[in-house]
């Protein structure tokens, strides 16, 4: 299982949380769902669901899904387990 958070744009009002919800939770593979209209943002609890798909049913429901990729730099790394720890550490980072 993992937990995704995604920026979700074009949403106003409580029915357009509902509806982000319901295209969220209705994939399959989304173990749970959680839209917050303030901050723009869905967390959504991932089980072998492909990512794409499930945006695509909130694109499929009107609204934006905005997904952002970060690429870091890692130096000092000299092994595997180097590397094992470095991505520990960063599956603990949330979203």
């Amino acid at each position: 299982m993992r937990e995704v958070s995604v920026q979700i744009k074009g949403m106003t009002c409580a029915a357009c949380v509902r509806r982000v919800e319901k295209a969220l939770t209705s994939a399959p593979g989304v173990k749970a769902a959680e839209v917050n209209l303030a901050l723009e943002r869905a967390t959504v609890v991932l089980e072998d669901a492909p990512l794409e798909e499930v945006l695509a049913r909130v694109r499929d429901a009107g609204y934006e899904p905005v997904v952002e990729e970060v690429r870091l730099g890692v130096k000092g790394m000299t092994c595997a387990a180097c590397v094992r720890r470095v991505e520990k550490a960063l599956k603990k980072v949330p979203g």
